[in-house]
């Protein structure tokens, strides 16, 4: 039913016009919103982690430069060469360290060790202590760097004893090994310096939105000094994503990623100074990053239903009032089946269905006057024929009586009579006979001796028949009555008995290499003027368009040859084909080529 009914391809076809270009247009605008928010968000998050990437280095820079204070500070310097424990001595490392933890925000407690006095002392929360409750020194690994960051941990008193009004809290650490000369060998002491986290946590919040974002600071051992869970910091977790950003080679830039269940992009910065090698990491997933370009997807998709319920309403209503009209005709053409051709065509429209059905009216009019006048043509050749068979008495009457005045005349010693009787008896026999529409050439060379002969002696004997034949092209079919009309045309036109001793008339046959009959009538008479000639052409042009080819009004022979050439292409089609020409140094010729595809049958090829 579908693939038969235009209303439901029309339907489709206009649902189809509506829907895949709005469906088009969404899948590109995801598509290209999807890149774009995907650049900007990339963009915008690589210039935040650089801001936050200089807070962070200003913020450990501040700390850096509180542990340089030790070289800077004359007296304590003078403490740690000597190692000097006394009193003073006490009183000026307090004052120093004191001056270390206002230099730095979030200084939780500073720990300090004199490798010569064998001495350690703490400051935290402004409490000075020298006495450790276990003495062993706390000494990181400083074979690689002077200066050492330990990841975030609970803090702990380095071996003192823990006040009861100093809250823990979680602390990332500073070690320095203070030498005579930086970068030499000889080690005077340790400093180890504690900062609380919650002033970095609090600067490193602000730069990403916690429920919907991670973000990370992870050190060149793969350990996390921040990230969301608070549980990690301090661990290598060795996850695949650490070691894959920590690996690459660029300083900063952008990563897809899509594994151990988070799917989406990581922004990275290195941070890189003398003393730490970090990397700040901003992780952003997916349903996060392309919401935007969701929320434009709903819209647009929430507008495509829209003008689709729209398009289903205005597309069926559309095609039912395109399709309506088309119904009513099939209707009628129903009613017309059934045999009533006088159907009233009521569509009263102005637009192309009410000309089709106008038009449709007009044609079943035209076809129910043509029944009409088929039907009388058919009564009246059934008429026709009647007196045809009726007529056929008249013919037999004929040839006996022709038949008795012949016998007459050789009984009275006139043979001259008896062959004009027999000449003319001949023709009526052939040209009476209406059963033959095609004979073959002997047939109609025969036929045009009869005629010859008897206008040779009705003018005397001034004309005479010369025949050149092929003997192949004399069992060829012919129209009947092909030649007589031309040779009639020599007699009526072209033949003067006073300006001529004698006429000619000649006949010739012969078969091309292509199998085609080509015959030809050629006489010495007057011949035709261009004016007429070029006439009587542009009439055999015509042959086969309706021309009253019957008529045998005088116009100079056209008439009759144009009989010729229409009888020659309804038997033999548009491959045959008729030519005329003047001859020198006066005459007419008449070409005739046909095709040679028939021959006689065994009834036609009868020459008696």
């Amino acid at each position: 039913m579908f693939r038969t009914s235009i209303r439901n391809k029309l339907i489709a076809i206009l649902l189809a016009a509506v829907i895949v270009p709005l469906s088009t247009s969404i899948l590109i605008t995801y598509g290209y919103t999807k890149q774009t928010v995907t650049q900007e968000r990339i963009g915008v998050t690589s210039a935040l982690l650089v801001q936050g990437k200089e807070n962070i280095k200003h913020y450990m820079d501040t700390v850096h430069q509180a542990t340089l204070t030790v070289y800077n500070d004359e007296k304590l310097n003078s403490i740690i060469l000597s190692g000097a424990t006394d009193y003073l001595s006490d009183k000026e490392t307090y004052r120093a360290l004191m001056h270390m933890t206002n230099a730095a925000s979030d200084m939780y407690q500073v720990y300090l060790y004199l490798n010569k006095a064998k001495q350690p002392y703490l400051l935290i929360n402004s409490l000075f202590q020298r006495v450790p409750a276990e003495p062993s020194p706390v000494r990181p690994d400083f074979s690689k760097s002077e200066v050492v960051i330990e990841p975030p941990h609970p803090s702990h008193q380095y071996g003192f004893a823990v006040p009861t009004y100093v809250e823990p809290a979680v602390v990332l650490s500073m070690h320095r090994s203070i030498r005579r000369v930086p970068g030499t060998e000889e080690e005077l002491a340790t400093l180890s310096v504690d900062i609380n986290m919650r002033g970095l946590r609090t600067m490193l919040e602000s730069m990403y939105e916690r429920n919907r974002e991670q973000l990370y600071i992870l050190d060149s051992a793969g350990s996390i000094l921040y990230g969301p869970d608070e549980a990690a910091w301090g661990q290598r977790p060795g996850d695949g994503w650490i070691a894959h950003l920590l690996a690459q080679p660029d300083d900063s830039g952008s990563l897809v990623w899509n594994e151990s269940g988070f799917k989406g992009i990581q922004v990275y910065d290195k941070i890189t100074t003398s003393y730490m090698d970090w990397t700040i990491v901003k992780r952003i997933p997916e349903d996060v990053l392309y919401k935007q370009a969701r929320d434009l997807t709903r819209i647009n998709t929430f507008v495509l239903a829209a003008f689709s319920v729209l398009s289903v309403l205005v597309t069926v209503g559309a095609a039912f009032m395109f399709t309506a009209p088309i119904k009513r005709l099939l209707g009628y053409i129903s009613v017309i089946q059934k045999g009533n051709m006088n159907v009233d065509i009521d569509m009263k429209r102005k637009d192309e269905f009410g000309i089709l059905a106008a038009r449709f009216g007009s044609m079943m009019q035209h076809i129910n006057n043509l029944i009409v006048k088929e039907y009388r043509l058919e009564l009246a050749n059934r008429t026709n024929q009647l007196k045809a068979l009726q007529a056929q008495i008249h013919p037999h009457f004929l040839y006996n009586s022709l038949q008795s005045i012949g016998t007459l005349a050789l009984q009275m010693n006139a043979p001259n009579i008896y062959k004009l009787i027999s000449s003319l008896g001949k023709m009526m026999r052939y040209s009476m006979n209406t059963t033959q529409t095609s004979v073959p050439l002997a047939k109609e060379i025969d036929h045009i001796r009869s005629y010859v002969d008897l206008q040779s002696h009705r003018f005397d004997g001034q004309v005479s028949l010369k025949l050149e034949l092929d003997d192949k092209t004399m069992d060829i079919q012919v129209p009947k009555m092909l030649i007589q009309p031309v040779v009639e045309n020599y007699f009526k036109h072209g033949f003067d008995p006073a300006a001529v001793t004698e006429g000619l008339i000649t006949v010739r046959s012969r078969l091309t290499d292509e199998g085609r009959l080509i015959v030809s009538v050629e006489d010495n008479g007057r011949g035709a003027e261009a004016e007429r000639l070029n006439g009587i052409r542009l009439l055999l042009r015509r042959a086969g368009i309706g021309s009253d080819a019957d008529s045998e009004q005088e116009d100079g022979g056209g008439i009759g040859l144009l009989n010729v050439l229409s009888r020659l292409k309804l038997l033999h089609g548009e491959e045959a084909a008729m030519d005329i020409e003047n001859v020198k140094p006066h005459g007419f010729k008449v070409t005739m080529s046909i095709p040679s595809g028939k021959e006689a049958n065994d009834e036609s090829t009868d020459r008696g």
